[in-house]
């Protein structure tokens, strides 16, 4: 089982991925639209740099082996 603080880390690196993809898909459809355009672009630009600290620290995590590949499992009573 992962550690909440690994899951956590994982679940926002998926949730970002998915939210630059649909940042590229407003870009397009606001084409008639400079202003729109500007401001979904900022959006992904800061989504791009949130999931590159998110990715670093996931590095780190498992670099220093704070996540664990082995199997932990709750103790049932």
């Amino acid at each position: 089982m992962l550690k909440n603080i690994n899951y956590d880390i994982m679940e926002s690196i998926t949730i970002l991925s998915k939210s630059l993809y649909r940042y590229d898909a407003y870009i397009k459809d606001a084409a008639g639209c400079e202003s729109c355009q500007k401001l979904w672009s900022e959006f992904r630009k800061q989504r791009e740099k949130e999931l590159s600290m998110l990715l670093l620290e996931l590095k780190k995590h498992i670099e220093s082996e704070v996540v664990s590949f082995e199997p932990e499992f709750p103790e049932v009573i």
